[in-house]
């Protein structure tokens, strides 16, 4: 049976927070409808039950909704937890304030960052360089592996062996999969044309899934899939701009799609981490998510907790979490300080807006102006301010001179560039001497050049961001920041516009929707049908 789900904006209406004051005869499991023994997963369904029954938008009461909001911040935490079921009270910190004390390490919370206190003088390095300890055997040992590089150091487990030999087929037993054929959207063809042509490469078919799951497979079904820009580049292109070996340009006919949110449906031979229902999120680019159905290994994708966040906002969690990152490791910010962006009402853009907004920095927002429709940019710009942009400009001209006519004199000390050519170069006139600029991507595909006085003489500092890279990486880090960025979603602290359309049936309106100037809302490809039996 065929469902059809009618196109819909979904806009998350933000709820003013309720500060009341805490007393003991308050119960966070009554709250939630809990007992003291819940596991952290029945905890989180109870909250999630909750907050469709007890949402403001829902006609529920704004002061009970916070007191839950409370209640889940609390019991969601094991060391917050601990501490309530003991009770202490520092359990008791906002969405707002537990954000805010983690961020950048506490550094706005007035605290020193931990390599300001590890910082050494040059003349110390050469001191401590000639001592005796450093002439040590165990430091002459350390030298010289750090001289060989990683891909020297590599060991070499089990698992590495199976993926650069394989595994032999006879020994493990296949896990059979029924026949269906599953929707997807296909690129027969590069968009010559270039992305405004995108929509004539594309075509929604229906294929068969593989009969059965090999080594270390799962079978996974889509739940949501947005259109990004990298999407459309890619069937324009052929590449996802990723860098080293996953940005060979991709040769049609292959499944477009970068990002999605997806649930386990079945697990193959030799998967460990991952069990029926688990959500996952696309690991390496070029997975083929504009799709009902799909197999993918088990290393290629990024576990994370069932019922986390609306599985809408999980299927944006990249773009999420390239915005939390930028603000993270770049600039030394402090309350006060200036943010400046081009590219502005985009996904990105809006996080970095409200979530500079919650930390009491101040964002100046460019977006580029349709001559011919001028009062979009009008409406756009008040748009940006309701997420808490300080300035929106038009990405044109002199910034630097603009901000200077708006007795701006405060210049920004952190500049993030998503288009590159001309747009950059604005970015970095503008910026205060010495403040970096952060690159995450290129949508005019140019890229941008600066006069040998801008390095010299400002101290321009560049530099580029890949979210993929930096999760390899760092991969104890991302639990914490999907944890994070969760909490505010869940508190409409974050509100990212969507607008829906069924895969199967409403993809070509979906694409139009997408290739629209100016639309101010996320387009997102949700799966109601995932095929037929054959």
């Amino acid at each position: 049976t065929h469902t059809h789900t009618h196109t819909h904006t979904h806009t998350r209406k933000q709820v003013t927070p309720v500060r009341m004051s805490l007393s003991d005869d308050v119960d966070y499991y009554a709250l939630l409808n809990v007992s003291r023994s819940s596991s952290a997963v029945e905890i989180r369904r109870s909250y999630r039950n909750l907050l469709t029954k007890e949402h403001p938008d829902k006609g529920g009461d704004p002061e009970k909704f916070a007191q839950i909001q409370r209640a889940y911040d609390v019991l969601s935490s094991d060391e917050r937890r601990a501490t309530y079921d003991q009770g202490g009270a520092a359990a008791s910190r906002t969405v707002d304030e537990e954000f805010v004390d983690a961020f950048g390490g506490g550094s706005f919370s007035q605290k020193l960052r931990e390599q300001e206190g590890r910082r050494e003088h040059l003349a110390d390095q050469i001191q401590v360089r000639q001592s005796a300890d450093a002439n040590s055997h165990t430091a002459g040992f350390e030298a010289w592996m750090r001289a060989r590089g990683d891909a020297a150091n590599v060991v070499y487990t089990s698992e590495t062996m199976a993926e650069q030999f394989g595994v032999v087929k006879s020994s493990y037993e296949a896990v059979p999969l029924p026949p269906i054929r599953a929707y997807q959207v296909r690129c027969n063809s590069l968009a010559m044309g270039g992305v405004a042509a995108a929509k004539d490469a594309l075509e929604i078919v229906s294929e068969a899934i593989p009969s059965e799951l090999e080594w270390g497979e799962v079978l996974v079904n889509i739940r949501a899939a947005p259109v990004n820009p990298l999407d459309l580049y890619t069937v324009a292109t052929g590449s996802a701009m990723a860098g080293g070996k996953d940005d060979a340009p991709e040769q049609p006919p292959f499944i477009a799609g970068h990002d999605a949110l997806a649930v386990v449906v079945k697990i193959g031979p030799g998967v460990k981490n991952l069990a029926e229902n688990d959500w996952v999120f696309p690991f390496k680019p070029k997975m083929g998510t504009w799709r009902s159905l799909a197999v993918w290994r088990e290393k290629d994708v990024l576990k994370m907790p069932s019922d986390l966040m609306p599985a809408e906002y999980a299927s944006m969690m990249r773009e999420m979490c390239v915005a939390y990152r930028l603000l993270e490791d770049y600039g030394s910010l402090r309350p006060g300080d200036a943010v400046i962006l081009n590219a502005a009402n985009s996904t990105v853009g809006q996080v970095v807006i409200q979530l500079c907004t919650l930390l009491k920095l101040r964002t100046i927002a460019l977006i580029r102006e349709n001559e011919s429709k001028p009062e979009e940019f009008e409406k756009t710009a008040n748009w940006l301010k309701s997420l808490g942009a300080t300035e929106v400009l038009p990405d044109a001209g002199s910034i630097k001179l603009e901000l200077d006519k708006k007795r701006f004199f405060a210049k920004p000390k952190l500049g993030l560039d998503a288009v590159g050519g001309q747009s950059a170069v604005r970015l970095a006139d503008a910026l205060h001497e010495g403040c970096p600029l952060v690159i995450y991507g290129c949508m005019s595909n140019r890229a941008p050049t600066w006069p040998w006085g801008a390095w010299v003489s400002n101290e321009l500092s560049v530099f580029g961001f890949n979210l993929r890279r930096w999760m390899n990486q760092n991969k104890k880090k991302v639990p914490s920041m999907l944890e994070a960025l969760a909490k505010l979603v869940n508190a409409d602290k974050l509100v990212i516009n969507y607008t829906e359309y069924e895969l199967s049936t409403e993809f070509d309106e979906a694409i139009d929707h997408a290739l629209e100037d100016g639309r101010g809302t996320k387009i997102m490809l949700k799966v109601n049908d995932i095929g037929v039996t054959y």
